[in-house]
């Protein structure tokens, strides 16, 4: 018998979903591996019921139930990117952004900093980076004084603050400004401006005073500055990053620093979505 067009349609449609999605079923353990965007995200649990609905083999499968189950199992750290209300973003970075918005040092063009705020619905971009910068004090602009700087000029949006690896070793060092001081000087300048700042990581870097402990004290005073600013959220970057991702413990490989343009411009997006004001949806994205 011929197939009709309308039945090789869904057939195709049926083969690209089974393709897709893996169901394994062990108990209250069963594991959802959804292919979201060209990455494979795994859901820990999926709840009771769900498995009935779309049986336990591809032949099962219910294609309506399972698109009706999908946003209960998404977490809010895989679910899909929206849109942000930021028309213009500036990122604030030190080393680890310098290869941010530069296409050559990444595996593409669709991969730089500029690209990825753009898909969320950002349209001006500008990433302002600087090897060796700290929140306070130098070598060259630091990040208290590149804020102070655009805001002379006039320029306002949006503020991707991509920093304090630098504070975190320069604290752990024996600095008497402390994590909490350093982000007060960036925030207070920015009243009013939406912020998001992601924690800081690093992996068995060869200089301890960089190590995953120093990261941590200054990751711990970004979760209280959400309580001091109304206008900042805080993505959990360091709850992402993998050893694999660093090169010398400290900066990332070309795909790693992709990855982390991808990352962060969907934090901003679920952070300040289309619509919203300078208060962020999510203050502690994880």
């Amino acid at each position: 018998m011929t197939e009709s067009p309308k039945t090789r349609a869904a057939r195709d449609a049926g083969c690209r979903v089974r393709r897709r999605v893996l169901l394994g079923a062990a108990g209250t353990g069963a594991a959802l591996l959804l292919a979201v965007s060209g990455v494979a995200e795994a859901v820990p649990a999926v709840p009771d019921g769900v498995l009935g609905a779309v049986g336990n083999s591809s032949s099962d499968l219910n294609l309506p139930d399972l698109l009706g189950a999908l946003p209960g199992l998404l977490s809010p750290g895989t679910q899909p990117a929206g849109t942000t209300r930021c028309d213009t973003v500036i990122q604030v970075g030190d080393s680890t952004s310098v290869a941010a918005d530069t296409a050559a040092m990444l595996p593409s063009a669709g991969d730089t900093a500029g690209a990825q705020y753009r898909r969320v619905g950002a349209r001006n971009v500008t990433v302002d980076a600087l090897s060796g910068r700290a929140i306070v004090d130098g070598p060259g602009p630091d990040a208290k004084s590149a804020v102070a700087t655009r805001l002379g000029r006039g320029e306002r949006g949006c503020w991707v603050i991509a920093m304090g690896v630098n504070d975190a070793g320069a604290i752990s060092s024996g600095s008497s400004v402390d994590a909490d001081a350093r982000i007060d000087a960036v925030m207070r300048q920015l009243a009013g401006q939406p912020v998001l700042w992601p924690t800081i990581a690093s992996s068995n870097p060869q200089n301890r005073a960089f190590g995953s402990a120093a990261m941590a004290v200054f990751n711990d005073a970004l979760r209280r500055a959400t309580a001091r600013y109304d206008d900042l959220a805080v993505y959990d970057w360091s709850a992402a990053a993998r050893p694999e991702m660093f090169t010398d413990g400290i900066h990332y490989t070309a795909a790693a620093t992709a990855e982390r343009n991808r990352r962060f411009a969907d934090a901003l997006a679920r952070a300040y979505p289309a619509g919203s004001g300078s208060t962020p949806a999510v203050r502690w994205i994880g």
